[in-house]
């Protein structure tokens, strides 16, 4: 309940009233991230009505609800019900449908990755003359030959190391840390 804030009396029924039954779609927020997901139980708390809601991943949140920008105590979590009711139940069940199949197409159809590439034994070879036109013939740990050509920058292109980058920067690897970390203490299907 939105006990801090002076509400009016109809806001508060609201609050005190169920507002989501268990299978309804909703748009919910949950640490940062606004999700849909599907209400799978609900319980009266002392700071008001607690929706158990299932994302599109599987994961359940405990979550409180916002109506006109007031929230209950608990708003770690909670569900936008002006959106939700805006949108309709058909209308998010579609995006959670649409959300689920892109994720099991990415799932399924990921590009596979580079794990690591031929090692060279040899030493990089003396630059005889700085104009690129000095050829030795090296061979890989495979038994290969190679016919490689010095440069005047002094680095092969083979021998060098690659940078595997992830996409993301540190700060979205810190958040997503933090969140992987805090989801350990949610319930799971």
């Amino acid at each position: 309940m939105a006990k801090k804030q002076k509400i009016s009396d109809k806001l508060q029924e609201k609050f005190n009233k169920l507002q989501f039954q268990p299978g309804a779609a909703v748009f919910f927020f949950w640490m940062g991230q606004k999700q849909y997901g599907y209400v799978t139980k609900t319980k009266q708390n002392s700071w008001g009505i607690q929706y158990t809601v299932e994302s599109c991943e599987g994961v359940r949140y405990p979550c409180g609800i916002q109506i006109q920008n007031v929230k209950t105590d608990y708003h770690v979590g909670y569900i936008y019900y002006e959106e939700t009711k805006s949108l309709g139940n058909e209308e998010i069940q579609r995006r959670i449908a649409t959300i689920k199949e892109s994720e099991r197409i990415s799932k399924n159809y990921r590009r596979p990755t580079i794990t690591s590439a031929i090692d060279n034994t040899d030493s990089r070879t003396s630059n005889a003359d700085n104009n690129g036109t000095d050829s030795k013939t090296r061979k890989t740990r495979n038994g290969v030959t190679n016919d490689v050509s010095s440069s005047s920058v002094g680095t092969n292109s083979n021998n060098s190391k690659k940078r595997t980058q992830t996409g993301k920067s540190t700060l979205e690897d810190a958040i997503q840390r933090q969140r992987d970390f805090l989801n350990g203490f949610v319930k799971r299907n």
